[in-house]
């Protein structure tokens, strides 16, 4: 994994903050000097970079997968919960950093009608058990929370939690959902091509970069790739696509913080490094 700090973005959109961040890790930020900023109510790329070293251009064009299939309803639910569990300060966590993930569709409307049953016992479940796990970067554990309602059933929540090591984080604990799976993942990619590939053909660059921000899943970017590989015959398009950039955002309001990863979609190889991009802190922080 190759580190990198960069300095606060100035763009006011959330996605080109995230392009901008991107400019200035990829290549020791020959590309981050006066970028061109397209207007969005047109059909354009998000930005066409030219090089500092040789004056090749670059555009990119920016998409989302969302973590839940009807992400907006899903997030609604999931947003109390969040801030209840990121609230969590517990001794046992110093210099770590908390990832909880949790399914789409995790609550069921006999567990909506009780939330805030539902959520105490989340909270002392992870209180009892987030101090127990063993750091280990990437690796997922899985549990299931049973959740006796008062109609003396026990539905289980699933949740899936890393946890890092040695890291200076301002909150140890953040939470997220996990990307659709099966059908839906693929249709929410079909849609991001269909929508996104054109403008970026179309784009006066010589070399373009598909930005797909993902919702954080562990090794998420895998399956959108899968996807992308097996659905690539649809779309003669993606043959003029020289990478697709996979941006983790999940830190990014939080810590500061985006990985990205590139695979290039004719060899479907992925480049050797994951790039940690951090925001330098501001005087202010």
């Amino acid at each position: 994994m190759q580190k990198v700090t960069c300095p606060q973005p100035s763009r006011k959109r959330h996605d080109e903050r995230v392009v901008e961040v991107f400019l200035h890790t990829y290549k020791q930020g020959c590309f981050a000097k006066d970028p061109c900023w397209l207007p969005q109510n047109r059909r354009n790329v998000e930005v066409i970079a030219t090089s500092t070293v040789g004056g090749s251009r670059l555009a990119i064009e920016h998409t989302r997968v969302f973590a839940f299939d009807g992400h907006m309803e899903q997030e609604a639910i999931l947003r109390p919960l969040a801030e209840r569990i990121e609230a969590i300060r517990l001794p046992g966590l110093s210099n770590k950093w908390v990832q909880i993930y949790f399914q789409s569709n995790f609550m069921s409307r006999p567990l909506r009608k009780n939330s805030e049953l539902v959520q105490d016992e989340i909270i002392k479940f992870l209180e009892r058990t987030l101090p127990t796990i063993t750091p280990n970067e990437h690796h997922v554990n899985s549990f299931n929370i049973p959740i006796p309602l008062p109609n003396g059933r026990h539905p289980t929540i699933t949740v899936d939690v890393e946890v890092w090591g040695n890291m200076d984080v301002k909150r140890p604990i953040s939470v997220s959902g996990i990307l659709p799976q099966g059908p839906r993942l693929e249709t929410q990619v079909t849609h991001a091509l269909q929508t996104k590939l054109q403008k970026l053909v179309d784009a006066v660059a010589d070399t373009r970069f598909l930005m797909i921000e993902i919702a954080t899943h562990t090794e998420s970017e895998i399956a959108v790739a899968k996807v992308i590989r097996r659905i690539q015959g649809e779309f003669p398009l993606l043959i003029k696509i020289d990478q697709v950039v996979f941006a983790k955002a999940f830190g990014f309001d939080s810590e500061g913080c985006i990985f990205f990863r590139m695979w290039n979609p004719q060899s479907e190889e992925w480049a050797l490094n994951v790039l940690n991009a951090r925001i330098e802190k501001s005087n202010n922080s």
